[in-house]
């Protein structure tokens, strides 16, 4: 049953293809080279396909790597390994690192246009507002708006 899917994306890449050719016919009646363009990709398509379903028939029979165009490949083009090595496993213990926050970006008192970025592992608190009215913390009053002349 796994092996139906396979044969079915095969077939719809086949078909996509001899739809192509067709369409490729019909391009032939507005332009010349359109015709070769579709015409090489549309035999490209049918080619990948049949490729396609006979990569799924090897799998299916029990083949061990049916896929010779990827051996082929992986000759030519060399998987590159990684340049840094991973970092060794850290052992598990009941203890865990504290957390550490990053404060935001703030502004110099002296450079409104500068922010500084901020220290890894230092927390800034918040600054405690003055006895002022409009600072930060305190209400500022309302205030009562004036009664409107009457009208005549």
């Amino acid at each position: 049953m796994e092996y139906i899917n396979g044969y079915l994306l095969a077939l719809l890449v086949v078909a996509v293809g001899f739809l192509g050719i067709i369409l490729a016919l019909i391009v032939l009646e507005v332009s010349g080279w359109k015709f070769f363009v579709s015409l090489l990709l549309s035999l490209i398509a049918v080619g990948l396909g049949g490729y396609y379903y006979y990569v799924v028939f090897q799998t299916e029979k029990g083949v061990s790597n049916p896929n010779k165009l990827n051996a082929l490949l992986s000759q030519v083009i060399p998987i590159p390994q990684p340049v840094v090595p991973l970092p060794p496993p850290q052992e598990m213990s009941g203890v865990q690192p504290p957390v550490t926050t990053t404060a935001p970006p703030t502004a110099p008192a002296g450079r409104p246009g500068k922010v500084t970025p901020p220290v890894a592992g230092k927390v800034t608190p918040p600054k405690e507002a003055s006895s002022g009215a409009g600072k930060a913390g305190v209400p500022v009053p309302k205030k009562e708006a004036a009664p409107s002349p009457p009208k005549k």
